[in-house]
């Protein structure tokens, strides 16, 4: 290898470093252990081979009591960490009625009848999104929301998706999970052109398989996925009877780096809570658009796992915690038996809680009787 080629990747190693701890929110910070100060919530040897190192987006200094009046100065900040972990709370409950941010994603998205053909339209769109109170990001997102609205059909049905791209960059849309005509699959100069800004392309595919899916950008989509370029695809069963029943279903798209840790689009307290009554049955599709691995845990009760990326898994499985990787989607069924609000979280611990609370992949299943 050459001196100006080592030199590039060099550069390009340097840049993917910088553009991840720009999303962590960490240029510019240090863990200094010396003088008392702990930057807490370290995540090293991620799974998916991200850099190693901090990722958090809230990185926070907690002072440790030494000397005379060490004991007060613990108090202190005990005190601090509680009320920081009250409020997070208090902040929680008040947006499951009062929104705390502007900005709702992951909505039905409408279509309309050509023949027999369902027609869904789909923008591109630059977007100042607030993920948590005052926390606003320079996203991207279809039609203007994180996560884009979700795309639903039934298995059998033709769908034409007309995508206009509204960015200053290039994109292309890929349906992952879909199976799909290679010239539709959404993949720049590898199936198609990329969709240049202000021009418009159309996908057009009779729906094959059902199941749990996603779409999302597949150009430079390290930036454009995690900025928000995704949403669902949800394919209903030709035949509902191979499919679990269920009394309510919930939606959660796991997403991290470029805008911090975020559900549904969201980062805690602005995170939405999960309801149910005593003796429903809920159906929660995970589906991970990050890149890293977010191992959800439901306090108080069992989920049970009866399929992942679109087909059964046989026999279905109970667990507590439940691993996503990166690209892959699961269904599973709540049995709501025990009433309360029930703590529902990644149990990667930096993703969730440091000293001053639940932020990022955070949110509660409240059964009611």
């Amino acid at each position: 290898m050459d001196t100006e080629t080592t030199d590039q990747a060099a550069a390009a190693a340097k840049l993917g470093r910088r553009r991840f701890l720009q999303g962590a929110g960490l240029i510019g910070a240090a863990a200094p252990i010396t003088g008392g100060i702990l930057l807490s919530a370290y995540y090293y040897n991620d799974p998916t081979g991200a850099p190693a190192g901090l990722a958090t987006a809230k990185p926070i200094a907690v002072a440790t009591p030494t000397g005379t009046g060490s004991t007060s100065a613990a108090a202190s900040d005990a005190d601090a960490i509680d009320a920081g972990h009250k409020k997070g709370i208090e902040d929680f409950l008040k947006n499951q009625t009062t929104p705390l941010t502007k900005g709702k994603g992951n909505q039905p998205l409408a279509f309309k009848m050509d023949g027999n053909v369902k027609v869904f339209d789909l923008t591109v769109d630059e977007v100042a999104w607030e993920t948590a109170p005052g926390k606003i990001e320079k996203a991207r997102g279809f039609n203007g929301t994180i996560p884009g609205p979700i795309i639903r059909a039934t298995e059998g049905e033709r769908v034409r998706i007309n995508v206009k791209n509204n960015l200053t960059a290039s994109t292309t849309v890929h349906w992952h999970g879909v199976l799909v005509p290679n010239n539709m699959d959404g993949v720049a100069y590898l199936t198609q052109e990329p969709i240049k800004s202000g021009a418009s392309y159309t996908y057009e595919f009779t729906l094959r398989n059902s199941g749990t899916h996603m779409y999302h950008s597949h150009h430079d989509s390290t930036d454009q996925v995690n900025r928000g370029l995704l949403g669902a695809f949800i394919i209903d069963p030709k035949d509902p009877s191979t499919y679990p029943k269920y009394d309510k279903e919930y939606i959660l798209v796991l997403n991290d780096t470029m805008l911090g840790f975020t559900l549904n689009g969201k980062g805690f307290p602005a995170t939405e809570a999960l309801t149910a009554k005593k003796g429903e049955r809920v159906l929660v599709r995970f589906m991970n658009e990050g890149m890293m691995y977010h191992p959800m845990h439901l306090h108080g009760m069992p989920m049970e796992v009866f399929a992942r990326d679109g087909y059964p898994v046989n026999p279905p499985y109970k667990t507590d915690n439940l691993d996503v990787p990166p690209g892959s989607r699961l269904d599973c069924i709540i049995q709501a038996e025990d009433p309360g609000a029930w703590a529902f979280h990644c149990h990667v611990l930096s993703h969730a809680e440091n000293a001053t609370g639940f932020f990022g992949l955070v949110t509660a299943l409240v059964i009611t009787e």
